[in-house]
């Protein structure tokens, strides 16, 4: 699967692509690439807001070109590079491959319990919905004094059901998603 900057014209950004599912326990596995300067992520336990875009309701797995996309070099000990939990803890160690070469990512979501892996090394572990989890919103972008909507959602991400779509995040960029498995826990 591609998205294509070339499909993007007249646009900043193309559109997401998200599963037509909601998944609450599950392991995701793909592999990704991307063309040089290019930036996506992966969303899960998404929730679609009218008139949102996807990411306000949901945790971002980052998927970027490190060494040539401006990201990389802004927020905190690298937060904002490849497989971090986007603005809030940076995959380490950061073993991305560079742009044009195949990474392997697999995010496990366990009874609020995330494991994000890249290049077959746990690089990010977190908890979902407990103080430590808020303390990270609140160091974030997506604090509640910076922008109180995208606080009170990822807050409580996933909603009631504690569960939501899975999605791929097309930034305009060229950007190839390949052998993409869920496997409900």
């Amino acid at each position: 699967m591609k998205f294509d900057s070339k499909a993007n014209v007249g646009n900043n950004e193309g559109g997401d692509l998200i599963f037509a599912h909601d998944f609450k326990n599950f392991e995701l596995e793909l592999e990704w690439k991307v063309a040089k300067g290019a930036n996506s992520g992966i969303f899960f336990l998404a929730k679609e807001i009218e008139g949102q875009p996807i990411y306000i309701s949901s945790p971002e797995c980052q998927v970027l070109d490190n060494e040539n996309h401006p990201d990389a070099k802004m927020g905190v000990d690298g937060n904002r590079k490849s497989t971090s939990l986007y603005d809030m803890i940076p995959a380490k160690p950061q073993n991305a491959k560079p742009y044009g070469e195949w990474n392997k990512v697999k995010i496990v979501v366990n009874k609020g319990k995330v494991e994000q892996w890249q290049n077959d090394v746990k690089v990010v572990e977190y908890t979902l919905w407990d103080q430590s989890w808020i303390d990270l919103l609140q160091k974030s972008k997506f604090s509640e004094e910076k922008w109180p909507l995208a606080y009170e959602l990822l807050k409580n991400v996933g909603g009631k059901t504690k569960s939501g779509v899975i999605g791929f995040q097309d930034h305009g960029d060229d950007v190839w998603f390949k052998n993409i498995t869920v496997k409900k826990l």
